[in-house]
């Protein structure tokens, strides 16, 4: 019984992730150096999230959202906290993974497991 109880409390805490949000994104995700000479990437996850970041690692850089919908099979916030993107599953997502999240740093364009290992690569 005090196992089950140890396996409850992991899975129900927030700092801990699935990998198949991680899967996702890291498949959907793309980076080239543009003709200003910065880098971009541009993640595309499931059917519904779309998003972009112009100039990685730069301190003007930017997040672009082409489409993202809480009501769609993933979508994505910004965590003001730890300055990365937070992206979650919707409510279309294959099954409810409620905690299955993945963090993008725009520091470098990295997929992440966790927002602590992503704030710490960011800034």
């Amino acid at each position: 019984m005090k196992r089950l109880f140890i396996v409850l409390l992991v899975v129900g805490s927030p700092l801990v992730s699935s990998a198949q949000t991680y899967d996702d994104v890291t498949v959907g995700m793309r980076c080239w150096q543009n003709m200003s000479g910065d880098l971009e990437c541009e993640y595309k996850v499931g059917q519904s999230l779309h998003f972009g970041i112009a100039g990685v690692g730069e301190p003007d850089a930017s997040i672009y959202f082409y489409a993202s919908s809480s009501k769609g099979d993933y979508f994505a916030v910004v965590g003001l906290s730890h300055k990365c993107v937070v992206v979650k599953p919707g409510l279309k997502a294959k099954e409810p993974r409620r905690i299955d999240l993945a963090f993008v740093s725009p520091r470098n364009g990295k997929v992440y497991h966790t927002w602590e290992s992503c704030q710490a690569a960011s800034w």
